[in-house]
């Protein structure tokens, strides 16, 4: 058995190392050197931790950091609850057809991302578009909204319309394999909407939860293609992510040393990010909320 499971498993690993393992230790061969296109001087010498030293003191760096934290944050925060709440309305709706709106819902979520940041700049646009030209004529905007400080906001609200309706279908999901015992049971003890969802729905769906957030927070932190279309991380600095630095440092001052060492801490924030849900998904409680939601009556497999 387990030397069949390695002849599927082989080539799959094999793969993974290509594609990522090997362009991972590049780069970070990169990041101990100085290695710059535009500089006559920068002939791949070895600068031990030059390149991490001044990223961490560079302030460029850690103002991209801190609107990747800005965008990041209230994005995930705002996408659960509202995916949440979308999830709970379609899970309870017992009206014909309305679930058939789901796959338009999901519709934003199904398209790239440059089709997202194309269609938000046109739709925001003070001249033509939809909705810049009702914000323009009801006097709530004097300027273009991706020319000032509301561009950020505009972005943050642009990635909510398309990923809350991929947290939606995974909690919805969640919520329609949940076992129907303890909803009869807290139904005889005369139980409320709220304490039904507090007590029974949430602590089952906690795991998937987690599993969402984690999987938006990744996503969110490593956002480039929709800033990027939209407003090239202006105007000025004030939508410039972590990863819209990296890409000016590397691919348009072509500094490939110092920016290798900028991605790898990108990574390493990222993989902290990973951690720390990782060890809250495996805590003792929530291991415990998630046997109940797998096996009805809270007991151990056999």
């Amino acid at each position: 058995m387990k030397t069949k499971v390695t002849y599927w498993i082989g080539p799959t690993m094999i793969v993974l190392f290509i594609v990522e393992l090997i362009p991972f230790f590049i780069c970070a061969n990169y990041s101990f050197r100085d290695i710059n296109y535009t500089s006559l001087r920068s002939i791949g010498q070895w600068v031990g931790l030059d390149n991490y030293r001044e990223a961490l003191f560079n302030p460029d760096f850690l103002h991209g950091l801190s609107i990747t934290f800005k965008f990041m944050i209230p994005v995930v925060f705002i996408e659960l609850i509202l995916g949440l709440l979308l999830a709970l309305l379609f899970a309870k709706s017992h009206l014909e057809g309305v679930k058939n709106l789901i796959p338009i819902l999901i519709i934003p979520t199904i398209l790239a991302p440059v089709v997202i940041g194309l269609m938000g700049n046109l739709a925001l646009n003070s001249e033509y578009g939809i909705i810049g030209v009702f914000l323009h004529k009801w006097g709530l905007v004097k300027t273009s909204i991706l020319g000032s400080p509301a561009a950020l906001p505009a972005i943050m609200l642009l990635d909510i319309w398309e990923w809350t309706p991929f947290v939606m279908v995974i909690l919805l999901a969640g919520l329609l394999s949940l076992p129907k015992e303890p909803y009869e049971a807290a139904a005889v003890d005369g139980a409320t909407s709220w304490q039904t969802f507090k007590n029974i729905t949430f602590p089952m769906i906690t795991p998937l939860f987690a599993i969402v957030a984690l999987l938006r927070s990744i996503e969110a932190f490593k956002t480039f293609d929709i800033p990027w279309i939209m407003t090239r991380g202006g105007p000025g600095q004030i939508t410039e992510t972590s990863n819209i630095y990296a890409y000016r440092v590397n691919f348009m001052h072509w500094d490939l040393g110092y920016g290798a060492a900028v991605v790898i801490l990108l990574y390493i924030v990222s993989f902290l990010l990973c951690v720390l849900f990782w060890r809250y998904f495996t805590k003792d409680d929530i291991k415990k909320e998630r046997e109940v939601m797998f096996y009805a009556d809270g007991g151990k497999e056999n």
